[in-house]
């Protein structure tokens, strides 16, 4: 990432999720409840995961094989703990859902929508600057 701006928002997008997770846990009880305690995360995870590995990929890579790459792998982990559920290794919880897989899904392909929509413009921005 050539744009500090890229960063930042990685790591506030990662304290932001952090938090999250902090604050509402395990026992949630507010609106949505079903929502949130069982999928938003799964959400926000995947695409928190998605954007720090490009942070560290890009150095590494072009742009478009970091992205595959970074969306191919983070999906690949979620669904792999999803299976060992299902199998009856409890790896981040104990009970497969497939809906858990559709979040993963949901949160790479937002991960990517990020990375295209904004910081894809920091990123062009600090190349035509610098």
């Amino acid at each position: 990432m050539k744009n500090k701006k890229s960063i930042f928002l990685i790591i506030a997008i990662s304290i932001f999720v952090g938090l999250l997770h902090f604050l509402i846990g395990p026992n949630y009880q507010g609106i949505y409840r079903k929502f949130i305690s069982e999928y938003l995360l799964d959400i926000l995870l995947p695409l928190n995961m998605y954007l720090l590995l490009q942070i560290s990929i890009r150095k590494k890579m072009t742009i478009f094989r970091s992205r595959i790459i970074g969306a191919i792998s983070v999906f690949l982990f979620g669904t792999s703990v999803e299976i060992l559920q299902l199998k009856g290794i409890y790896v981040f919880g104990n009970t497969y859902d497939f809906l858990d897989i559709v979040m993963y899904g949901i949160g790479v392909f937002l991960g990517l929508i990020i990375d295209l929509l904004i910081i894809d413009k920091y990123e062009k921005s600090a190349s035509l600057s610098g």
